[in-house]
């Protein structure tokens, strides 16, 4: 009999973050050869995250009835196949239509993925484990994106190919290694109540908690800011810089390296023994530094090594964002529902917002997201405040 294993649950993890990233370095170009603006680039990525946005809720409760690794089997198939037809998509429309059926299914991943070591890992290890779990989705993401990259320099239809093929053995994986503990809950009747995005936050343990209301504010301003500056990033490298998708690959592979570093030793010591608020506002301080700092540069290479600089500390705040909201929170698993929802949330309004200020400034986009990241750098200095 199968026993229910973490090392397993973060190989799945690792084999997702690989084969999710695949398609990311070709995009730019798909789009840019497909000749539909630079502002579509946006528009894409936002479609994704409006119905991840809007899943995301449905998701949670659904773990609680299907199970973890059941949602996840399913999800991984369908986003596969919503892949494919983003790969073979010819114009807008068509686009938009695979982005949003792989905005819902990349959800059910994404929520799984959590609720997972929610209900499963024990107490003493959870933050460890949630920790692990960002660490690998940064560092295996970073070599799906190297992979992809150099697939995409020979053709971008092969990404498309190998990201399907490796998602559904993920899904293998998962139906036949992966189990979970019995699951005692039932699963409430479905509405339009239940599926809503907006609904979990008015449970009272959000309505009561001052601490737990700045820390979801902070989270979607973070998850924009985030989006503004990788959207921005991985388009102005094909654009105005004319790097090759192989290029893209490598850098995320570096960071990936350095994110895995500074994940195992300094976020898991902020977790341990340090104040977790005072430390986002750091973290956050420090990134909006080092985007002004990019702002003015026009050398290739100084752009490349403040970008590693930034991604590594950057690294930090999502695993300490969902350590603090774990412990706060009174129902985890749909909190892990607010959480994914609000990420997307930020996700969609960075994208749109990336793709319509790079078509007005190519720099745009990076000064929003600077201006963003100290606001919420304060925000989290007067949080920790809050809390004590």
């Amino acid at each position: 009999m199968r026993k229910v294993s973490m090392q397993r649950w973060i190989l799945v993890t690792i084999l997702f973050a690989i084969f999710a990233n695949i398609a990311h370095p070709v995009t730019p170009r798909f789009i840019k050869g497909l000749g539909l603006g630079d502002s579509m680039f946006g528009w894409a990525f936002a479609g994704m995250a409006f119905t991840n946005f809007l899943f995301s809720p449905m998701w949670a409760a659904l773990t609680k009835k299907w199970g973890s690794v059941n949602i996840t089997v399913v999800s991984l198939i369908v986003y596969g196949l919503s892949q494919l037809m983003f790969g073979y998509a010819t114009s807008a429309s068509t686009i938009m239509m695979a982005r949003l059926l792989g905005g819902l299914f990349v959800g059910g991943i994404q929520v799984s993925q959590l609720t997972y070591i929610v209900n499963n890992a024990d107490e003493e290890s959870k933050g460890k484990t949630l920790v692990n779990n960002a660490t690998m989705q940064i560092v295996f993401g970073t070599i799906g994106y190297l992979i992809g990259g150099v697939i995409g320099d020979y053709s971008i239809i092969a990404a498309f190919h190998f990201q399907f093929i490796g998602l559904c053995v993920s899904a293998a994986f998962v139906f036949f290694f992966v189990t979970e503990n019995p699951l005692s809950t039932t699963l409430e009747r479905l509405s339009l109540k239940l599926m809503s995005p907006f609904t979990p936050f008015m449970k009272s343990d959000v309505n009561e908690s001052k601490f737990l209301r700045n820390i979801f504010i902070i989270s979607i301003v973070a998850s924009v800011a985030s989006v503004l500056y990788d959207q921005t990033f991985n388009y102005y490298m094909a654009d105005y810089f004319n790097f090759e998708p192989s290029v893209n690959g490598i850098i995320k592979a570096i960071t990936g390296i350095t994110a895995l570093v500074s994940n195992s030793t300094l976020t898991l010591w902020i977790i341990k023994k340090a104040n977790i608020s005072k430390a986002l506002g750091y973290i956050f301080m420090i990134v909006s530094t080092l985007i002004v700092a990019l702002i003015s540069i026009n050398n290739p290479l100084l752009f490349l090594v403040i970008n590693i600089l930034y991604f590594t500390i950057h690294a930090a705040y999502l695993p300490l964002v969902q350590k603090v909201v774990t412990d706060s929170a009174i129902d985890q698993n749909t909190t892990i529902g607010k959480i994914n929802a609000l990420k997307s949330l930020g996700m969609i309004i960075g994208a749109i917002i990336a793709g319509q200020g790079y078509a007005i400034s190519k720099q745009l986009p990076f000064i929003l997201a600077s201006i963003l990241f100290m606001i919420i750098g304060f925000m989290s200095l007067f949080n920790r405040k809050v809390n004590e």
